[in-house]
């Protein structure tokens, strides 16, 4: 799937096949990003939400904390 510099906003892809998806320059903001695997996807600039950050953070293996 190649989704350079689309807006995908307020998209419910939690059950979508991500593999191999490229989200270049997207705008992602408000949708469903739990099934993004980011070791799969391409994601660079894409513009994404603090709360969609951290989906994304914990799907590379990080463990995220308050300050």
């Amino acid at each position: 799937m190649r989704c350079q510099g689309a807006s995908l906003r307020d998209v419910d892809m939690s059950g979508a096949a991500l593999h191999g998806a490229d989200f270049t320059d997207c705008d992602l903001r408000g949708s469903d990003v739990s099934a993004l695997n980011p070791g799969d996807c391409t994601i660079t600039g894409a513009i994404v939400t603090s709360n969609q950050a951290i989906v994304i953070a914990q799907a590379l293996g990080l463990d995220v904390r308050a300050e």
